[in-house]
């Protein structure tokens, strides 16, 4: 189904140009787009002229000017679009542009925000579609003039992104209004354009927003635009201190207070160097000596240069109110795995778009900052890895001593019980003992990934039959990999026959995983088919796997850590991905198969059966007992049958659902101990009394 597109355009005194654009928008061969006007008062006839030439078009007319950010505000709460598509007056879409920034947007809805390439009249690039986000650093540069005296540099100009020609797919700091795509619910998210700017910087501050929530604005370069930067500003000293004025309130609305005055002290001394400059060269142009002199409207920021540069007081309720206090979540681990499993960074940047704050596990934050939440996973890995015993005591001395005198400030703790016995015994048998006492009397809420996970987890540990418990699933992975490679493509960057039947095992390989028994099993079945184990197995494994193997040419080993580009190569090559699990509870590896529209093959253990109830009997197959050669021949069959659509459906596993989820599981949890904590206060000072 096609989505649907409101393009917002905010007019002011521009008839002409605004005609061109609306024109350039019409001819594009998009689908469900309408075109939604917002004028904000111009004087030159734009209402009349744009009515008449296209009466399809939404007008909403302001009656004043509003700014862009209120304009942009009024246009999108007249649609009702999937998606939000802002666009300047004073630009003119390239034919095929607005479809290439839809249909990116559409298959990589992770990016949130996404922009494009703008050219000047001559067909040269204009670099202001994005920008760098201000740092100390670019300003100090600003300061010293080193950001004019080296435009461009990587070093004294970042804010300019260096040298890059806006020519590849690349996540930008900032994408700028005059092209910006997003989904309506996203915009909604973030709360629209923050209406304290005036003209300049709400962009920049919409997508520090956005970074904020977890989103990664991005530039699609297929999508061109002609942009006659300023059309509808004035004069160049004016416009560059609208432009100064809304870097201050960008300055005041991001960075912390001090670093603020910092910034705009540096803005005001950029400004000066230039005036001075221009004094020297015995320039004509005045613009910064414009700046300067007009500096006391514009280092306040807005709303106070709104009334200096425009002689207008903003409307009651023009400051965008605050947001709800965020939940704050330090997590182990919550980041800094990433690279060799996306499920924690899916999962996070999930909630950081629905609001949450959260960061990888920091002691000091603990003690000294507010902590809602610490959310474990794998205590086990996280607390007991390496042969040091004393590093595994001291590990966990420091992180409950940390976790006890956080807990006065309303901190909790939950645990996602992923599997109900570690895979692998870590440290001595006394060290896991009290790492398991000091778990169990610590746990205020525990998740689990099913139904049955939260049932075995109970069973397992009698000591959580009265602990608050949710369920929040397995996310998919559909945008942790680019899953675009065809099964022909696959088979011959990997030099696999064309029509033969391909069996896969993919991911880490560990002992439970049972792999070793899947290449004897293989051995013996009567296929001519191929056999493909990828992924990072320990050395003792991986020498176990190699002597199943033996020197049968019909199975292919690559027992490394396998890149990002590769493991959807190798999924996407199988017909049939085997995971042959001595024990298992849950499975990102069947999640990952499936990501990848790829039937499975899995033990009826743990919470497999509800996986095939989520997804379908023709996309999981279970078996009973051991794996055995009739078991995969019989699979193999069922997996190259014409039974199932061509694109597996995880919707039951979307990301943003399972946030919200697990936010609420949060919530819960802290209120529910909090209501523990005052019945044992209550208690305490009735027994106290008697």
């Amino acid at each position: 189904m096609t989505p649907t597109v409101d393009v917002i355009i905010v007019n002011y005194n521009t008839r002409d140009r605004t005609l061109d654009c609306i024109s350039s928008v019409l001819q594009q061969n998009l689908p469900g787009h309408r075109v939604v006007l917002v004028d904000n008062g111009s004087t030159d006839g734009s209402v009349e002229a744009i009515a008449a030439a296209h009466p399809e078009v939404l007008l909403v007319d302001v009656g004043e000017n509003v700014g862009f950010a209120r304009g942009v505000n009024r246009g999108v709460d007249a649609g009702d679009g999937e998606f939000v598509l802002l666009l300047n007056p004073d630009a003119t879409a390239f034919p095929g542009s607005l479809e290439a920034l839809l249909r990116f947007a559409t298959e990589h809805p992770e990016h949130g925000i996404y922009g494009g390439r703008t050219v000047r009249e001559d067909g040269t690039l204009d670099p202001s579609s994005c920008w760098g986000a201000p740092t100390l650093w670019s300003l100090l540069c600003f300061a010293g003039g080193l950001s004019t005296l080296f435009r461009g540099s990587d070093l004294f100009d970042p804010e300019s992104l260096g040298g890059w020609r806006r020519d590849s797919v690349r996540e930008v700091p900032i994408v700028t209004g005059c092209l910006l795509l997003a989904r309506r619910r996203d915009w909604e998210l973030l709360g629209g354009m923050d209406e304290r700017f005036f003209l300049y910087g709400e962009d920049a501050e919409f997508s520090a927003r956005a970074w904020k929530r977890g989103f990664r604005p991005v530039i699609v370069p297929d999508a061109v635009i002609q942009h006659d930067v300023g059309g509808s500003t004035g004069s160049s000293g004016r416009k560059m201190a609208m432009v100064m004025a809304g870097k201050v309130t960008y300055l005041w609305a991001v960075w912390p207070p001090i670093l603020a005055v910092i910034g705009i002290l540096l803005l005001q001394a950029g400004s000066s160097v230039r005036g001075l400059l221009e004094i020297a060269t015995r320039s004509r142009k005045r613009t910064w000596r414009d700046v300067w002199g007009l500096r006391a409207s514009w280092r306040r920021g807005y709303p106070v240069a709104e009334r200096a540069l425009f002689g207008r007081t903003p409307p009651a309720g023009s400051v965008r109110p605050s947001a709800p206090r965020p939940l704050v979540v330090q997590a182990e681990p919550a980041f800094r795995t990433q690279k060799a499993n996306p499920y924690n960074r899916d999962l996070y940047r999930a909630m950081q778009r629905r609001g949450a704050t959260v960061a990888d596990l920091n002691y000091w934050h603990m003690l000294f900052r507010r902590t809602d939440v610490v959310h474990l996973h794998w205590p086990d890995l996280s607390f007991l890895t390496g042969p040091r015993r004393s590093i595994h005591l001291a590990r966990l001395t420091l992180f409950y001593g940390t976790l006890a005198l956080s807990r006065p400030r309303g901190t909790v703790m939950v645990w996602t019980v992923h599997n109900v016995a570690a895979h692998e015994e870590r440290s001595s048998r006394r060290i896991r003992g009290a790492a398991h006492r000091l778990l169990m009397r610590n746990i205020d809420g525990i998740l689990a990934l099913t139904d049955g996970g939260l049932e075995a987890a109970r069973g397992a540990y009698p000591e959580l039959a009265a602990t608050p418990g949710a369920v929040t699933r397995h996310g998919h992975y559909r945008s942790a990999y680019d899953f675009s490679v065809t099964r022909e493509q696959a088979r011959e960057r990997l030099g696999l026959p064309a029509h033969a039947k391909v069996v896969a095992s993919v991911g880490q390989i560990r002992d439970y995983k049972n792999v070793p028994h899947l290449v004897s099993t293989f051995r013996e079945a009567d296929t001519d088919a191929v056999l493909l184990v990828s992924g990072n197995a320990p050395a003792e494994l991986a020498e176990r796997i190699r002597e199943s193997a033996g020197d049968d040419p019909r199975v292919r080993l690559d027992l490394r850590f396998l890149p990002d580009d590769v493991l959807p190569v190798v999924l996407a090559a199988a017909d049939l991905i085997v995971l042959p699990y001595r024990r298992i509870q849950n499975s990102g590896s069947a999640i990952l198969a499936l990501s990848a529209s790829r039937p499975v093959l899995v033990p009826d253990l743990g919470a497999m059966k509800e996986l095939q109830d989520d997804v379908g009997e023709q996309w999981v197959r279970l078996y009973e007992g051991d794996l055995d050669a009739e078991h995969l021949a019989e699979a193999l069959d069922w997996a190259c049958a014409p039974v199932r659509e061509d694109v597996a459906d995880v919707a039951p596993y979307e990301w943003d659902s399972i946030a919200v989820r697990t936010m609420e599981a949060f919530e819960e949890f802290r209120q529910k101990s909090r209501a523990r904590n005052t019945r044992s206060v209550l208690w305490a000072t009735t027994a106290t009394e008697v």
